[in-house]
């Protein structure tokens, strides 16, 4: 009896491992019953919200998918809206609103719990002061197609991100269209995140790397920054084909970044309206500082107060084939080394270089200086500009460029006659 019995009990196993119970479609239409259904769901679950206005606090503790029909709107009371504590989750089609400014508490539209793997968060629509969309210590994650906004009502530092990995691995964050936030993608101690195909305005930085590392990032658009690009503390970053104008600090940052390529990218009316105010306060098409070994070639960087500037040990860069037009002053660099910005006999192309090319092979026959002695003297003694266009310095001048000592500072031996030409630097200077 014990035997047949037991071998009853084995078939009814067997046959619900081949058969699992068929996952199920619950619809909803407000809030008790919503969050009665994300406390009895089972793994592989869909929860769909029918239109209308779910306010509260809610949590996904189950493998399952959370989708909104159209008007299906999530209130927040100024907490996180949506937990995420489970993986192998989707979160579609939602509107998410109301979450609150408590940045310390990580305070989002969606939060996802540390420990998680295998999650979409897509085509939703997010709307609070603090992060859009919050994610830590997880893998495997996807972000994309959302629209994030934040309050405007508030200082941008008091702002969340719109999206915010801290030690997250293996994720991308794509299509995506974010606004008045404090960093438009957020990116700290996390690794191996594709970035491309966002659109993103009116923030701090469009794409905030720190302590990152295997990062790339591609075909984002921002514009009406503080900043652009920023790479800070990481490794090891691919940054291509981004288009960012109008930011008032820099398009991109190279902070203490180390091995990463830089190319194809579009930078545009970097200007600081403050910038006879602050020390060294101009806005700058590239900026890099105390970043070593990296590569940067065929960028674009145009109408900018300084086309690149370099401080504190960021010599030990590859730097060519880049065009640098109509910036008030192309280089801005003050140290002891002479540094060549040069590559297998390739240059960069400097509008207002007066050098000639005899033999035609389309490089210029006289290196480029950008800057000489006086330079590197009003910039360390800034309260000496007033002097910069008086005949005594004029005479100066021409006297040094007479000496025939060799030059210091940056130097480009092999300077472009004419720009190089891409994809990106066509399509933009066609829209202008």
């Amino acid at each position: 009896m014990m035997r047949n019995l037991a071998l009853r009990l084995m078939a009814i196993g067997l046959l619900g491992a081949l058969f699992p119970a068929q996952a199920k479609v619950v619809t909803v239409a407000d809030s008790a019953t919503l969050t009665a259904a994300l406390a009895s769901a089972e793994a592989g679950d869909t929860i769909e919200l029918a239109p209308g206005h779910y306010p509260g606090k809610f949590t996904i503790s189950t493998a399952l998918t959370l989708a909104g029909q159209s008007g299906a709107h999530l209130e927040g009371q100024g907490s996180s809206v949506l937990i995420v504590n489970a993986s192998d989750v989707t979160v579609r089609g939602l509107y998410i609103s109301g979450y609150g400014q408590a940045l310390f508490g990580k305070t989002a539209g969606i939060q996802v719990m540390p420990g998680q793997r295998n999650l979409v968060i897509e085509n939703n629509r997010l709307s609070g002061q603090g992060f859009g969309v919050r994610v830590d210590n997880s893998r495997h994650i996807t972000v994309r197609h959302n629209r994030i906004e934040g309050d405007p009502s508030l200082s941008m530092v008091l702002r969340g991100d719109g999206i915010h990995f801290h030690e997250v691995e293996e994720g991308s964050v794509n299509g995506n269209h974010i606004t008045e936030v404090r960093d438009g993608v957020y990116l700290e101690s996390s690794k191996s995140i594709r970035v491309w195909d966002n659109i993103m305005g009116l923030q701090q930085y469009p794409l905030h790397l720190m302590y990152s590392e295997q990062i790339t990032a591609w075909q984002n658009e921002a514009k009406t920054v503080l900043g652009g690009w920023a790479l800070m503390d990481s490794k090891q970053v691919e940054l291509h084909d981004n288009w960012v104008e109008d930011a008032r600090e820099f398009g991109i940052l190279l902070n203490m970044t180390f091995g990463a390529r830089i190319w194809g990218n579009w930078v545009a009316n970097v200007r600081n309206p403050d910038s006879q105010d602050l020390f060294d306060g101009e806005g700058k098409g590239l900026f890099i500082y105390g970043a070593a070994d990296n590569e940067i070639f065929r960028n674009h960087f145009k109408d900018s107060e300084i086309g690149i500037m370099m401080a504190l040990g960021g010599e030990d860069n590859r730097l060519y084939s880049n065009t640098f037009i109509n910036n008030q002053v192309q280089v801005k660099y003050v140290g002891e080394n002479t540094v060549a910005w040069n590559h297998c006999g390739m240059g960069n192309y400097w509008s207002g270089y007066n050098g000639w090319d005899l033999d035609n092979n389309g490089i210029g026959d006289l290196p480029f200086v950008p800057n000489d002695d006086l330079d590197r003297l009003f910039w360390v003694y800034p309260e000496a500009r007033f002097l910069l266009d008086s005949p005594v310095v004029q005479v100066i001048r021409y006297l040094i460029r007479q000496s025939g000592d060799e030059p210091g500072g940056v130097v480009d031996l092999h300077p472009m006659m004419t720009p190089p030409t891409g994809d990106l630097i066509e399509l933009y200077e066609n829209t202008l």
